[in-house]
């Protein structure tokens, strides 16, 4: 059975309007991308996994050569329809709409791929990582949201042991979890870790302090965040980056596809039972299972009913 992961389309919700107000945790997010995002290289197809409306496409779309956000939000994937609307046309970019714990692509299907600000939704987390990582045959950077960083040790939470620790609300509710239990299940599935940034290391500040205050103390507070991010890997700051490469497997791997037909399809299975497609124009339908899924238009949707 297929868990949903967070419902973004609920009341006419815009993941857009999350950013208001969190000056600081976007500024110290995209310095930290900026700069991670070259570890991947530059691959001929790369995955952002729970990619929302694109906000993290700026890092990667002049190095990759073929991109694909996939979202569980229909309303996130309008948006990024509209936002990279030009490499959409180009056939550059592709919009999935898909859950995490049933990806409809191949094994192997990507060089690279992110998870970014996505896993603290994830409740079974080995068998997400298990099915993400599946489709990635070179280099994977994660974001980790962890529960033993070093403001959860200064409040005396449950920081030991390699269970996830839950927290938020019951309709909302979000997983921390031990850095070395996530990259040990990594080690599992065939790739080598390592920590690579500490992120978002004084965590919600400005939001704590007067305005004047904050204006006053933020050039001094993104000095120390800079630092952190390198010297707080493994420990300090809630969000803890690693790279993963695939110690063993193919680049990527793809099938024919039929003329007419973008090329992602050939990197494409039935989400449902990993049967084959068989492509017509705007709907794909699984060979094995006869379920279908429609493509058309700049969002791909193979969302299992």
């Amino acid at each position: 059975m297929v868990q949903t992961i967070a419902d973004y389309d609920s009341n006419e919700y815009d993941y857009r309007t999350y950013w208001d107000g969190r000056d600081y945790e976007r500024w110290a997010e995209e310095r930290a991308l900026g700069r991670l995002i070259r570890l991947l290289g530059t691959p001929d197809w790369l995955a952002d996994f729970g990619g929302g409306y694109g906000r993290n496409a700026v890092h990667y779309r002049d190095r990759a050569r073929h991109y694909v956000i996939v979202d569980g939000s229909a309303t996130n994937l309008r948006n990024a329809a509209v936002e990279l609307g030009a490499d959409v046309a180009a056939g550059r970019a592709f919009l999935v709409r898909s859950d995490l714990n049933a990806l409809p692509f191949r094994p192997y299907a990507f060089d690279a791929a992110i998870v970014v600000r996505v896993l603290h939704h994830l409740p079974d987390l080995d068998g997400a990582l298990a099915r993400m990582a599946g489709t990635v045959g070179g280099r994977f950077l994660l974001d980790v949201p962890i529960k033993h960083h070093l403001l959860a040790r200064l409040r005396g939470g449950p920081v030991r042991g390699a269970d996830p620790v839950r927290t938020g609300t019951s309709e909302s509710p979000f997983w921390n979890f031990q850095l070395d239990a996530v990259r040990h299940a990594m080690t599992r599935y065939g790739w080598r870790t390592r920590p690579v940034a500490s992120v978002n290391n004084l965590r919600r500040w400005d939001r704590l302090l007067p305005g004047g205050a904050v204006r006053v103390l933020d050039p001094a507070v993104r000095v120390v965040e800079l630092a952190a991010q390198r010297l707080g890997r493994g420990w300090w700051g809630p969000s803890q980056f690693v790279l993963a490469q695939r110690v063993r497997g193919p680049r990527s791997v793809a099938a024919d596809v039929p003329p007419g037909v973008p090329l992602l399809a050939g990197r494409m299975c039935c989400p449902a039972c990993r049967g084959r497609l068989a492509w017509a124009p705007a709907v794909a339908t699984c060979l094995t299972c006869a379920t279908t899924y429609r493509w058309d238009g700049p969002v791909w949707d193979f969302t299992i009913r």
